[in-house]
């Protein structure tokens, strides 16, 4: 199971290397990301309003599993997904 959020939820992230996250801010705690599962990119849309985001599953060592992107455009963190 898991929860996608229709509208994706703006997050504070603390980045690595190549914007890779590290940690971020979630309901008022740090949540610190123990692993990266996925990363991959969307471009869609050139014709009309681009859409160009960077994707990370990651897992957090509170052990939660969460799907995060960052948008190509304004460099703004989203929270898409949390899995259950």
């Amino acid at each position: 199971m898991s929860k996608l959020f229709r509208e994706a939820i703006r997050l504070e992230v603390e980045e690595g290397f190549q914007h890779k996250p590290i940690a971020f801010l979630y309901k008022g705690r740090r949540e610190r990301v123990r692993e990266t599962l996925k990363r991959w990119r969307v471009v869609q849309g050139w014709w009309k309003r681009p859409v160009t985001r960077e994707y990370f599953q990651v897992k957090t060592e509170s052990g939660t599993v969460c799907e995060l992107y960052r948008d190509l455009l304004t460099g703004v963190w989203y929270l898409q997904r949390v899995y259950d």
